[in-house]
């Protein structure tokens, strides 16, 4: 049977024990920050262009819905102008009788 009990040199090493931990070195914090502006040169161009162009096509289709709406408009009024003018050629050809 094995013993579980821990000898006092296995104690005092586990209380000696002394951890090297070290942060970031100025290297890797400096490659980091590199590493991020390079992603964000090239990731925030890319969101500018993406949101100008989305808007730009919503002023594109809301302009595109107006010249069709003013068309409609214009082949309106070009049927009331003609159905005056037939009146006017109408009041015309009766006045010279």
């Amino acid at each position: 049977m094995k013993s579980t009990r821990i000898s006092n040199v296995e104690k005092e090493e586990l209380l000696d024990f002394t951890s090297n931990e070290v942060g970031l070195g100025k290297f890797n914090l400096i490659m980091a920050f590199c590493i991020l502006f390079l992603i964000l040169s090239i990731f925030a161009p890319k969101i500018y262009l993406s949101n100008n162009i989305y808007y730009i096509s919503r002023e594109i289709s809301r302009l595109h819905a107006v010249k069709e709406l003013l068309a409609e408009e214009k082949l309106r009024l070009q049927g009331e102008i003609e159905k005056i003018h037939n009146k006017h050629l109408l009041l015309e050809l009766e006045g010279q009788k």
